[in-house]
């Protein structure tokens, strides 16, 4: 340590700053965006994914499948093995090449690429609308299969207005998908762990999405204080085909 740290001791280094009012105004009246400052909640997230939609110049439908196939697989690199892979009838859809080449060139399996090639995770698309993800695994669930269970089962449960009780099952579930079902990554970096973390569930547990029917509207728990019981979700589960 440099034998004259003593010179900056705290009051010595405050004294060579300034908090002027002005500065002071400035962090007051942008209270809210500091909470995610040089952070990336799923709000951020939809944003950029929205914004990069909009560029591709994407329409309503086409949006709506890259939803769906990442709501089927998280990874881009299994979303394009399965797009390679369909039919021809269905590759002569208006979706399928606008979607591809969307995938192809603006998507990423991990956030480090994403960051550096100013792309976007495949992983985190469901997670930045919760309640369309949950809908869309009920459409493409045959109702005979369609479980509480597997509602908890998908991690954007957890971003979910659920109760205390239903919030409880939905970590469960949570936990398990980063503890047992996901193995380990390809990806070099070290910063990023294939594990539960609580920190990062807290974040997703802090949002409180809305549940949405077919007409893509919200569902309101019938106590918004308390939100939605397991009741409520289990009768969502059953609607539909």
């Amino acid at each position: 340590m440099s034998t004259n740290a003593s010179v900056y001791n705290v009051k010595n280094a405050i004294r060579e700053m300034a908090l002027t009012d002005d500065f002071k105004t400035y962090i007051v009246a942008n209270r809210e965006s500091w909470s995610t400052f040089g952070k990336m909640d799923s709000h951020l997230y939809r944003k950029k994914l929205m914004d990069l939609m909009a560029a591709a110049k994407l329409t309503a439908d086409q949006k709506l499948v890259v939803y769906f196939l990442f709501s089927v697989v998280k990874k881009k690199s299994r979303v394009m093995e399965g797009l390679n892979g369909l039919d021809d009838a269905t590759k002569s859809k208006t979706w399928y090449d606008p979607v591809r080449t969307f995938i192809a060139t603006t998507i990423v399996d991990y956030n480090t690429a994403a960051k550096s090639a100013g792309k976007f995770p495949g992983t985190h698309i469901p997670s930045t609308n919760p309640g369309l993800d949950l809908l869309l695994w009920r459409i493409m669930t045959p109702k005979e299969s369609r479980t509480i269970e597997g509602f908890y089962a998908r991690t954007t449960s957890v971003q979910m207005a659920n109760d205390v009780a239903m919030q409880e099952k939905a970590k469960s579930g949570y936990k398990l998908y980063w503890d047992e079902v996901v193995k380990g990554t390809k990806n070099t970096a070290t910063t990023e762990e294939s594990k539960f973390r609580e920190d990062y569930y807290l974040t997703s547990a802090g949002d409180a999405y809305k549940l949405l029917d077919e007409s893509l509207k919200t569902i309101e728990p019938k106590n918004r204080e308390v939100g939605y019981t397991e009741a409520e979700i289990k009768a969502w589960v059953a609607e539909g085909v």
